[in-house]
């Protein structure tokens, strides 16, 4: 959007440039052929044969002998010449970064996990999010981060923070609990809590409600 009114905008330039430039050229050419309408008059009052010929102006071709008109085209011409770059750097798909979507996280394969509880303490305007999870992926797990998103009332973003498990790695069917800590968080209306690893997004099922109806 913004390179096509920079394109517009130099075109408008250029035109104006060169009809500026063309009637200073006609209004020189103009005061050239009042001059010379002057000096033959002058010399018509003059006893004797007037040299006609030497004040007869041949007609000029084209642009030439009208350096201001020139160099009005030429500014034209290569204002165009930047406008069409500009146009066809700015077409549908010009950059393939821009217009690809973009990546989701990539969910870790064989890991995932089991949310067994959690709860929340303030603290002043500090949110401390404790829990437990349980391995039920396939092998022991990578060294696992616990992500905690504040929102408002509203559902806009508020803060963030995250914390390591405390067991580094969890065998198949261990358990790991986590506390996560959000310093300066005013008001919170909901949060959500999260794993993840280097490798991306570990999955998780969320069994408090079960566990709840089992107790």
């Amino acid at each position: 959007m913004f390179l096509t009114l920079l394109s517009i905008g130099a075109v408008i330039v250029a035109i104006t440039a060169t009809v500026l430039a063309w009637r200073m050229a006609h209004a020189e050419r103009l005061r050239a052929e009042a001059r010379v309408a002057a000096l033959a008059a002058a010399i018509d009052d003059v006893p004797g044969d007037a040299p006609g010929p030497m004040f007869e102006r041949a007609p000029r071709a084209g642009l030439q002998g009208r350096p201001l008109l020139k160099l009005g085209v030429g500014f034209a011409m290569a204002v165009l010449v930047i406008v069409l770059i500009a146009m066809s750097g700015d077409r549908p798909g010009a950059s393939a970064e821009e217009s690809r979507p973009a990546a989701r996280p990539v969910a870790v394969a064989n890991q995932s996990l089991e949310l067994l509880s959690m709860r929340h303490a303030r603290a002043g305007e500090s949110l401390t999010v404790t829990g437990l999870v349980r391995n039920q992926g396939e092998a022991a797990s990578a060294p696992i981060m616990a992500v905690v998103f504040v929102f408002d009332r509203d559902g806009g973003f508020v803060a963030s923070g995250r914390a390591p498990l405390e067991f580094g790695g969890i065998a198949h069917g261990d358990e790991s609990p986590f506390k996560v800590s959000i310093p300066e968080v005013k008001e919170v209306g909901r949060y959500r809590v999260s794993f993840r690893t280097d490798a991306g997004i570990v999955p998780h099922v969320d069994r408090r409600a079960a566990l709840q109806v089992s107790n």
